[in-house]
């Protein structure tokens, strides 16, 4: 310690969802050390999740060039810079090879993360104090609130917060006050996923969209980032009535004040899903190739569409979330959507 002021280290060094789930940990060790210097080390397809949270002091960026030998190089001077920086505790809440070598290197007296089964490729080896978890299915907020235990006795649950500038806020704004109609709630769908087994059919957003508008009460808005417009002109392309789509969210910020902005969130266990969750909107999300128990928000307004429960084969994956059929879908939306707006305010500025 510095002064008496404890240095502290998170690790989740990515995905998104991922990110934003450690959140209230880091809010939970902030209130239990005031005084701490808290850093934490990230990947930066992630960062924009943690940047300008008030309970952070410092991020450490893990680059991952292309070329093998440049990806070792900068792995090892960011463990170098790890280990200058004399840290206390370190919590491991990602648990894999990558994680649990900067644990170790950082040289703290206190290395905690997780015990097998959750610890993965080894990571277990490079903690000194390892949680041992009272089930494989916990949410992963359940795991890291665990975690955070390891550390501080009495720590109460906090919803995430995700810091969004004004001037992202003011864009954002403007785009919705100069495109929907103040009566209609607006329903935000984000259809790219990064993974097979989390796909639902472009045809049944498409016929989902088409029942929402069909309705009269609501506005449809596709959301998507950078390289994903593809899935949603597959979308438009089977659509009788057109849907909104929405500017290019550029990054995470201005995407996070987009679903807030929103009445309900649609979509599949994506990180976008879990921005959306945090960004305190409703949530209705179709599952079908990742457990629910572990990957669902946590707490919160949400509804989950599944068919089948935990983790399978692709072929299997695919046929769960085809069975969830846009009819029930949109009485789902029907449900959530009769919702009051969550009083959980996001965090500006």
């Amino acid at each position: 310690m510095v002064g008496g002021t404890p240095r502290i280290l998170i690790i989740r060094l990515s995905a998104i969802g991922d990110v934003v789930r450690v959140l209230p940990a880091l809010q939970i060790l902030r209130d239990a050390f005031p005084e701490a210097h808290l850093d934490w080390v990230i990947e930066p397809k992630s960062v924009a999740a943690i940047q300008g949270h008030p309970a952070l002091d410092g991020v450490l960026l893990f680059q991952r060039p292309p070329r093998a030998i440049d990806a070792v190089r900068e792995f090892t001077g960011l463990c170098r810079s790890i280990r200058d920086n004399h840290y206390d505790y370190v919590l491991d809440f990602h648990g894999i090879l990558k994680s649990g070598l900067l644990a170790w290197y950082s040289g703290a007296p206190r290395r905690i993360g997780f015990a097998r089964p959750r610890s993965q490729e080894l990571s277990y080896l490079f903690t000194n104090q390892k949680v041992q978890l009272p089930s494989p299915t916990l949410n992963r907020c359940e795991e890291n609130h665990l975690l955070c235990k390891s550390l501080v006795q009495n720590c109460a649950w906090h919803h995430p917060l995700i810091s969004v500038p004004y001037d992202v806020q003011d864009g954002v704004d403007a785009f919705f006050e100069s495109t929907f109609d103040g009566g209609k709630r607006v329903i935000a769908m984000h259809v790219p996923v990064d993974r097979p087994e989390k796909e639902w059919p472009a045809e049944y957003f498409a016929e989902l969209s088409d029942l929402l508008l069909a309705d009269g009460r609501f506005e449809v808005v596709l959301t998507w980032g950078p390289g994903q417009f593809q899935a949603v002109e597959a979308v438009l392309e089977r659509t009788r009535r057109l849907p909104i789509v929405s500017p290019e969210t550029v990054d995470l910020k201005h995407f996070a004040w987009l679903v807030h902005r929103a009445a309900l969130f649609f979509g599949c266990d994506t990180g976008p899903m879990h921005i959306a969750w945090a960004m305190g909107t409703p949530v209705v999300a179709v599952f079908g190739g990742t457990d629910p128990r572990q990957h669902a928000p946590y707490e919160h307004p949400h509804r989950i569409l599944m068919s089948g429960l935990g983790a399978t084969d692709l072929a299997t994956a695919r046929k769960r979330m085809r069975a969830i059929t846009p009819q029930m879908a949109y009485d789902m939306c029907l449900e959530m959507a009769s919702l009051p707006f969550s009083d959980q305010a996001p965090l500006t500025g």
